[in-house]
């Protein structure tokens, strides 16, 4: 068969336009994958260890702490005098509760089942709880502004990636606002595979996409740690074992890490100083939380406010006491 120059050059063109259209698909694949890449950070490259302390935390498309405007509440009757304050770890999905989850034979205290945190929500949510944002707690303990007497604040402690795949969207369903005091050395850059039979942190990608429920607020940089000292039976926390430059150094690297943001912290462990209170104080913040469980109220030292702690075997009625 004779192909004739005109055939020549269709055959070529039909080719070459095949091929043409090929590279194009492979392109657009290229920048769909790469937007992916880009968003989730797959292939971030990961830092060894903490993250490192020259390091922030990409907060800026978030409204946080200081920044979040104080809502005005109608208050009809009698304006709340005091307030719960409700603490959090982990949230685990009870299907996901493992052995690993046990010591000694019961479920560690600090792992709240999410059908039990569900129950609780949907609680306050039904009986019409406003739960405050931190700087509307701040102004109600300055006697700047009343409260509905039902008021609330949840906060969460340590940032463990649970919060985000368990706890965010059961806040968000019900218009929650919370505040996650981070560890912030345990942020991670890439976003790893959601394993909940360990403990992983969050991962500035979802700190980012969970900013519309939390706050995040100062747990340490990397503080959050106890150490054998000689003479004592147990162990120490680092705010009381280390210096007070030492101490004061881990907490600016911690406001370094969340863009400036210091607002509050949380004490690790509940344990702290007149000297770790004079560190905070310095390092500009307006509040600290303990562990001591009780409710809160304009007649409470600000760098020393209580909260009730939610464990594993907190009851149902428990919690309805804590609130009520």
């Amino acid at each position: 068969m004779e192909w004739s120059e005109e055939s020549i050059m269709n055959e070529l063109i039909s080719k070459f336009s095949v091929a043409f259209g090929f590279l194009v698909l492979l392109c657009g694949l290229g920048w769909g994958i790469g937007f992916v890449i880009n968003e989730y950070e797959i292939l971030a490259k990961e830092h060894k260890g903490l993250l490192p302390a020259s390091q922030q935390i990409s907060l800026e498309s978030c409204e946080n702490g200081s920044e979040r405007k104080v809502r005005t509440f109608a208050v009809d009757g009698q304006a709340g005098s005091d307030i719960p304050i409700l603490t959090y770890h982990r949230i685990i999905d009870d299907k996901d509760i493992e052995d690993r989850h046990y010591i000694k034979g019961e479920i560690n205290p600090m792992i709240v089942k999410k059908s039990d945190f569900k129950k609780q929500m949907n609680y306050l949510k039904k009986e019409g709880y406003v739960t405050l944002t931190l700087n509307e707690l701040y102004s109600f303990l300055l006697n700047e502004m009343p409260i509905p007497e039902k008021s609330v604040v949840l906060t969460f402690d340590d940032g463990y990636k649970d919060n985000f795949v368990e706890a965010y969207p059961i806040l968000k369903e019900y218009d929650f606002r919370a505040v996650n005091f981070l560890i912030t050395g345990t942020t991670t850059n890439r976003v790893h595979t959601y394993t909940p039979e360990y403990v992983q942190y969050f991962s500035a990608v979802e700190l980012r996409k969970g900013c519309d429920v939390f706050e995040y607020q100062s747990h340490t940089y990397s503080y959050h740690k106890k150490e054998k000292i000689s003479g004592r039976a147990n162990k120490t926390p680092y705010l009381l074992s280390k210096s007070k430059s030492e101490v004061a150094k881990d907490i600016k690297t911690s406001i370094f890490q969340l863009g400036g943001e210091k607002l509050a912290f949380a004490y690790p462990y509940g344990e702290y100083s007149p000297e770790t209170i004079k560190v905070l104080k310095k390092a500009g913040f307006k509040m600290a939380f303990t562990t001591e469980e009780r409710l809160a109220s304009s007649k409470d030292h600000l760098f020393e406010i209580p909260r009730f702690q939610i464990f594993s075997k907190t009851t149902f009625k428990e919690f309805k006491q804590y609130v009520k």
